[in-house]
């Protein structure tokens, strides 16, 4: 058995144990065959309408929960494991999760990770407030990039390598990553090349799609890093959810780096987060890197959410379950603290 990519078009088109790295998957799971695909409409038999602990749209080449529950250790990270600290469940067998990513090699490497959890489910797409046919993905070409790599001394080779990360992370679907010219022309100038990108081609699903492919009803944790487009993503997940309030992502972490804003114009982070206040979500934290919102009925009614929640603390004051907390290199302060209400007054 392994954990299938969903390709097909429906609506008629750590742990830290031994275990999480085992590389053995449920031999009682087996993939669909193509009749009963086009039979169902559906890649899968999918989650049986359960809630499922964790979703990540944008899953890249680092920072996965896919990586940290069968991937080496070298690519566990901190960052997954303190939001799985938030799920009912963190061993990796036994984890239901949805992975997505548009671009189709980084959903093949993933999808072989995740050949040792037998509940996690691959989906080849992008996430987006609608539906669509074969929409351009901006992607670093990788036989160009090695072709480079090749005519260079091993130690430049090694950097140059390093020195891609952050653009081999900012593919996109039908626009242009905000701040993908300037990384460029820094690595270009620093190893006098010219960086080679192609175009690849991804249906793009609405939030809805998503879960009704799977057959999903929500999940605890929803990770999205889709490089500007995150609340376009988060906008299709509240008109799903207001159709289907039982299914409210339990906790939510989404990218406030500015992207979306120089995207979408204007305040759009803010009044992504605004309009999830008004949904019913609590704003736990807010950085210039990610937000994080918990869904108030949740942290009220689920333990093991509160108890995340509460390690929050304010390295200034000490306070405890004063949100939202605001994290700079100075440390994490309290709405108090930290005048973030003043700053969501004025804007």
């Amino acid at each position: 058995g392994r954990a299938r990519a969903a390709r097909c078009a429906s609506d008629g088109s750590s742990s830290g144990t031994d275990e999480a790295w085992s590389g053995t998957a449920d031999p009682a799971r087996s993939p669909p065959t193509a009749a009963a695909v086009a039979a169902e409409g559906a890649c899968s038999a999918g989650f049986g309408g359960a809630r499922v602990q964790f979703v990540q749209i944008g899953l890249g080449t680092n920072t996965t929960f896919v990586q940290n529950l069968a991937g080496p250790w070298r690519d566990w990270t901190r960052t997954i494991d303190w939001l799985l600290e938030a799920t009912s469940e963190r061993r990796a067998r036994r984890v239901r999760g949805v992975g997505v990513e548009p671009v189709g090699h980084l959903c093949r490497l993933h999808r072989s990770l995740a050949g040792a959890l037998p509940r996690v489910e691959i989906v080849e797409a992008a996430i987006g407030d609608e539906d669509a046919e074969g929409a351009e993905v901006n992607v670093l070409d990788g036989e160009g990039v090695r072709h480079l790599a090749k005519a260079m001394q091993p130690g430049q080779r090694a950097q140059f390598e390093r020195d891609l990360v952050f653009l081999r992370n900012m593919s996109t679907v039908g626009c242009t990553h905000p701040e993908l010219a300037m990384h460029c022309e820094w690595v270009e100038q620093k190893f006098d090349v010219k960086l080679p990108f192609t175009v690849q081609r991804s249906d793009v699903w609405s939030y809805g799609r998503l879960v009704r492919t799977l057959n999903f009803a929500g999940c605890e944790v929803l990770m999205i890093d889709a490089e500007g487009c995150d609340t376009r993503i988060l906008a299709s997940v509240v008109e799903h959810c207001q159709a289907h309030p039982g299914e409210w992502p339990q906790l939510i972490q989404f990218e406030t780096m500015g992207h979306c804003d120089k995207v979408g114009g204007g305040d759009t982070e803010w009044n992504t987060i605004k309009t999830l206040e008004e949904a019913g979500y609590t704003l736990i934290g807010h950085s210039g890197r990610d937000s994080h919102l918990a869904w108030g009925e949740a942290l009220r009614r689920e333990p093991r959410l509160s108890a995340w929640a509460g390690r929050w603390k304010c390295s200034r004051c000490g306070g405890r379950w004063q949100f939202p907390y605001v994290a700079t290199l100075r440390g994490v302060a309290c709405g108090e603290c930290s005048h973030v209400r003043r700053l969501r007054h004025r804007r």
